[in-house]
């Protein structure tokens, strides 16, 4: 979802970058923690929404200068120092061409380079800018899965209580550098060239079958085995789409808009029962 660019965020723009044009521009409102002023080819500018993602950019801006030299793809970089307007953050970024893949189809082989391609990466020397696993919607407490056990119909819950059983093993895998949202506008993509992966806010030292999960979410489930480098990390990856289906009803049930539960039921009720048959291989 793109507008035009408000007076406010236009003289934010021409202050990070003042020799670019910034006519005509746009504003991607796709984003939960920033929006995105586009305008020409040469920067973008990356605004914080909440003071939270103020807290969090000097971090993330630190870890992609870190990754920039190690990956095949581009990466946005920071172009300017941060500029910090009413309490939230602003700052000029390298501009990634292409758009979104297509969904529901891709070049296993590019994808399956995709996921080896983080698992390569040395944690080491960017373990201090990563976020911590299940930063986005915190962990599996008790009181969630209670919470979400009680609102499955019945024919879901063995399923859905096997997956849950399955969180302390995974914590044990050990770690690699998990992107944390490999899908749609976060890959750019020309034809079927693979040329950028954005937004590494959420990139943490976690399970990498989890790149598997997230690619085969936009690209299709039947991915999984395909692009995962071993049968091991295709089960996991199976584990964990059921464990995101679960993570889709917390996030539902938190909602005060009356969301349609008999719709995402019939979507999430076959992906936990899928998952529930790979904790049984």
């Amino acid at each position: 979802m793109s507008r035009p660019a408000t007076k406010e965020e236009l003289q934010i723009a021409r202050q990070l970058c003042p020799d670019l044009s910034w006519d005509d521009a746009a504003v991607n409102e796709g984003g939960q923690f920033h929006k995105v002023i586009i305008a020409n080819p040469q920067a973008v500018i990356r605004m914080a929404r909440t003071p939270q993602a103020t807290e969090q950019m000097p971090r993330t801006l630190d870890l992609l200068d870190r990754l920039e030299s190690q990956l095949d793809y581009q990466i946005p970089v920071a172009t300017s120092q941060i500029l910090s307007v009413d309490g939230l953050s602003s700052v000029a970024m390298s501009f990634i061409p292409g758009s979104a893949h297509e969904p529901h189809y891709g070049d296993p082989q590019v994808l399956g380079k995709v996921v080896k391609d983080l698992a390569e990466i040395p944690l080491e020397p960017i373990s201090d800018h990563l976020a911590t696993p299940f930063a986005f919607r915190g962990p599996w407490t008790e009181e969630r899965q209670q919470q979400c056990y009680d609102a499955l119909p019945d024919e879901l819950r063995p399923a859905a209580r096997s997956l849950w059983a399955q969180l302390d093993e995974l914590a044990q895998v050990p770690a690699a550098l998990v992107h944390g949202d490999l899908a749609g506008h976060n890959m750019h993509w020309v034809g079927e060239e693979l040329i950028g992966i954005l937004d590494w806010d959420l990139a943490a030292a976690w399970d990498p079958a989890l790149n598997t999960a997230y690619l085969s979410l936009w690209h299709g489930l039947e991915m999984v085995d395909l692009i995962a480098p071993s049968p091991d990390e295709a089960c996991r990856a199976k584990i964990w789409l059921g464990l995101m289906s679960l993570e889709r009803l917390s996030d539902t049930l938190s909602r005060t808009d009356n969301p349609k539960m008999g719709k995402l039921m019939r979507k999430i009720g076959p992906r936990i029962l899928n998952a529930a048959e790979a904790v049984l291989v």
